[in-house]
C-alpha cells in the first residue's frame, strides 16, 4: 500500500504535467470509445436494414439452387410438398418469429407509353410485412392478402415507367414452359430500401398472382426471419440437424453469405477503426513517455537519495511503474466515462444523417456502448504506459548513486 500511496502523492506534486498527462490520454480514449460505439452502430443499422428489407435472417432453397439457379430456375425451385414440410420444420425451431415463400423472377411491367424490366417478387403479403419492415413506404400502402391485383413498385422503377399510385399496368413474364404469359396489376404502393439500385429495378406482389403468371405452384425459397440475430449460429445448428434427420433435400444460407455489400462496409469501417486507434495510441505513448522522461529526469538526484539509503534498483523501477500506471488508468477510466456520458447526449438529440453512397435515405445517428472496446482500451494503454515508464525508470536506476546526486 505504501508504494501506492506514494505514487499518488507524486502524481500530485507535479499537477501540471500530470493533467497534461491525463488530458492527452483522456481524450484520445474517450475518441476510441466514441468512434468504435459510431461503428458498431454502423454495422447493427446497416445489418438490421439488409435482413428487414430484402434477406431475412436465413433462407432455405431447394438443393443445388445456389449453384444452379441462374442457369434453369425453374428446375430447383421447390415443390408444394417441400415447401410444406419445410417451413412445418422451421415453425418448431427455437427463435424463428415467422417464415415466408417467396418466388422471383424477371419480367416486363409498363403500360401503353412506358415500360422496363424489373425483378419481380412473388411473396406471402402477411408474413411478408414483417420480414420487410425496415422498407419504407414513401406511397401508398403495403400489399395486402384480400387484394391479389395489387403490387408495390421499388420508387427508381416507379419513376422510370412513370407509375403513379392507382395506375393499372401490364406484367408480361414467361412460364415454366416457355410461354409468354400477362396479367394485369395495380399499383397500391411505392417504396424505398436500403440500396437505390434496388428500388431502381424492384417490384413486389402476391405470390398467388406470381405463380398464376409463371403456371407453376413452385418457391424459390423460404425466408426464415428471427426474433434476435445473435441467435442465428444457435438456429442454423439446431435446423441443419432437423433437415439431416428427415432427409429434406433442401439447402441453406445465411443473410450475410447473400450479400457482399455488407462485408465491404464492415471492411472498410474496421480500416478506418484500425487507423485512428493507431494514432490516438502513438499520440498517447508519446504523451505518457515524455511525462515520464521528464519527471525521471526532474527526480534524478531523489533517485540517487533512495538509491544512498539502500533501496533496490527494482525498488526505483517498481515505484516509476506504479506512478505511470496509475496516471494512465485513471485517465483510461475518465476517458471511458467521457465517451459513454457524450454517447448518451450524442443519441438524446435525434440527429439525421445524410443518405451513405449506394442508399436511398438517410438513418439516424447513434452510438453503441460496446464494453469490449472499453475494456481492451483500457488494456491497450495500460500495457503502453508500462513500456513507456519501464525503460526511463530502468535507466535511470542504473545511473551510478554519486552521479545521480550530483544532478541538477
Amino acid at each position: 500500500m505504501l508504494v501506492f500511496k506514494i505514487a499518488w502523492r507524486n502524481i500530485l506534486r507535479y499537477k501540471r504535467r500530470s493533467v497534461f498527462a491525463i488530458l492527452t490520454i483522456m481524450v484520445g480514449v474517450a475518441g476510441i470509445v466514441l468512434f468504435g460505439g459510431f461503428v458498431e452502430a454502423n454495422y447493427i443499422g446497416l445489418r438490421e436494414s439488409i435482413i428487414r428489407s430484402q434477406y431475412g435472417h436465413l433462407q432455405i432453397h431447394q438443393q443445388g439452387y445456389e449453384i444452379n439457379h441462374r442457369r434453369d430456375p425453374n428446375a430447383y425451385r421447390m415443390s408444394p410438398e417441400t415447401t410444406r414440410q419445410a417451413q412445418s420444420l422451421l415453425e418448431t425451431a427455437p427463435n424463428v418469429l415467422v417464415t415466408s415463400r417467396r418466388l422471383e423472377f424477371t419480367g416486363l411491367i409498363g403500360n401503353e407509353r412506358n415500360s422496363r424490366a424489373a425483378i419481380i417478387r412473388g411473396v406471402d403479403p402477411d408474413t411478408e410485412a414483417l420480414i420487410n419492415s425496415a422498407l419504407t413506404i414513401v406511397e401508398g400502402e403495403e400489399l395486402d392478402s384480400l387484394d391479389p391485383e395489387g403490387v408495390i413498385l421499388g420508387e427508381g422503377l416507379a419513376q422510370g415507367i412513370n407509375a403513379q399510385v392507382g395506375d393499372v399496368l401490364t406484367l408480361l413474364g414467361t412460364t415454366i414452359n416457355g410461354v409468354m404469359n400477362a396479367v394485369d396489376v395495380r399499383v397500391v404502393g411505392i417504396f424505398q430500401s436500403f440500396a437505390k439500385e434496388y428500388d431502381d429495378s424492384a417490384m413486389m406482389m402476391g405470390l398467388d398472382k406470381a405463380q398464376t403468371l409463371l403456371n407453376t405452384q413452385a418457391v424459390d425459397s423460404i425466408v426464415v426471419l428471427l426474433d434476435d440475430t445473435d441467435t442465428l449460429p444457435a438456429v442454423v445448428a439446431d435446423i441443419g440437424g432437423k433437415i439431416k434427420q428427415q432427409q429434406l433435400a433442401v439447402e441453406w444460407q445465411e443473410w450475410y453469405k447473400m450479400t457482399n455489400y455488407y462485408q465491404k462496409v464492415v471492411d472498410l469501417y474496421n480500416g478506418f477503426f484500425f487507423f485512428i486507434n493507431l494514432v490516438i495510441y502513438v499520440v498517447v505513448l508519446f504523451g505518457v513517455s515524455n511525462t515520464m522522461i521528464v519527471t525521471v529526469m526532474e527526480r534524478t538526484s531523489e533517485i540517487g537519495t533512495l538509491r544512498s539509503m539502500g533501496m533496490q534498483r527494482s525498488g526505483i523501477i517498481r515505484q516509476f511503474l506504479v506512478e505511470g500506471l496509475m496516471l494512465a488508468l485513471l485517465a483510461a477510466l475518465l476517458g471511458v466515462a467521457t465517451g459513454n456520458a457524450i454517447t448518451w447526449f450524442v443519441n438524446s438529440l435525434d440527429i439525421m444523417m445524410p443518405a451513405p453512397p449506394g442508399s436511398s435515405k438517410g438513418y439516424p445517428l447513434s452510438l453503441q456502448y460496446v464494453e469490449d472496446i472499453w475494456f481492451s482500451t483500457v488494456a491497450i494503454v495500460a500495457t503502453i504506459a508500462f513500456f513507456a515508464t519501464f525503460f526511463p525508470a530502468l535507466q535511470a536506476s542504473r545511473k551510478a548513486i554519486v552521479d545521480a546526486l550530483r544532478h541538477v
